[in-house]
């Protein structure tokens, strides 16, 4: 994409908390539906994973003790992660972020909860691995260089899935490509979003240090753990919906130019605001 093309996109100067309000006020009346959306949308990617390695619960150390001749000590210092959730992850990440990306676009330009957007991703499931492989081993290979050109990147590619939802047909260099050039001048916003929803963040994962130490005092085993830990992650989940409809809504700023130019269904509730 020509670096002319960065003048289609808008520097997002609104306040983190206008956007916030903005989304509380388009979300009144049907926020409990879309975050039940969202809830089973994680639940998917979070605990069946989890309920997997039950099953089968190798981890990537065994793996390393298997087939290397590592240090057995060498590898007691390295975290322990489960490979049914290391190929989880990396094989179904991308679809389930589209699905994300499908479910709150549809969310915020037509003010309906549609169940059904989350499962309109799986038809571009290989374009989705891709997209994902590639912006992960460009983000590690950059994450090699000190921890901040990965951030970097990272933010670069934020949009990426974004884009692929609006335009499924673009190929994955021009989505990382345009992702990019939106980004610029935008990405120290996007934190700055992103750091007013910590508190919502502190709060859900309360519960989660609460009943953690209970649950392992109770001797209850690692399936009742399990069990505990997945009811704590609901309000955690129901926090992640909230940020991603404010991510989402930064995304339409940036190719709508502002609050006041956008043209959807429920578009009163972005522009009442602006009115005052």
């Amino acid at each position: 994409m020509p670096e002319t093309e960065l003048k289609h996109y808008y520097i997002v100067k609104e306040h983190p908390v206008r956007i916030i309000t903005k989304c509380k006020s388009h979300s009144k009346g049907t926020l409990l539906r879309f975050l039940i959306g969202f809830c089973m949308l994680y639940a998917v990617i979070s605990w069946v994973p989890q309920i997997l390695s039950l099953f089968i619960p190798a981890t990537n150390l065994d793996l390393a003790a298997a087939y290397t001749d590592v240090d057995p000590a060498l590898l007691k210092q390295l975290p322990a992660t489960s490979i049914v959730v290391i190929i989880y992850t990396v094989f179904f990440s991308g679809v389930f972020k589209l699905s994300e990306c499908l479910y709150d676009l549809t969310y915020i330009r037509n003010r309906q909860v549609d169940y059904r957007a989350l499962t309109e991703s799986f038809p571009y499931y290989l374009k989705t691995l891709r997209l994902y492989v590639i912006m992960m081993l460009i983000i590690a290979f950059w994450s090699m260089f000190f921890v901040i050109p990965g951030i970097i990147v990272a933010l670069n590619f934020s949009q990426a899935f974004y884009i692929l939802a609006d335009d499924p047909e673009k190929g994955v260099a021009d989505i990382l490509t345009e992702s990019k050039i939106m980004m610029r001048g935008n990405r120290l916003n996007y934190v700055r979003l992103m750091i007013y929803y910590a508190p919502y963040i502190m709060l859900a994962y309360i519960p989660a240090f609460l009943v953690a130490p209970m649950a392992m005092n109770l001797g209850i085993g690692q399936a009742g753990s399990l069990a505990a830990l997945f009811i704590t992650d609901i309000p955690i989940f129901a926090v992640m919906g909230l940020i991603s409809m404010g991510k989402t809504v930064f995304y339409e700023l940036m190719i709508n130019k502002g609050f006041a130019e956008f043209r959807y269904a429920g578009q009163e509730a972005f522009r009442e605001l602006e009115k005052r």
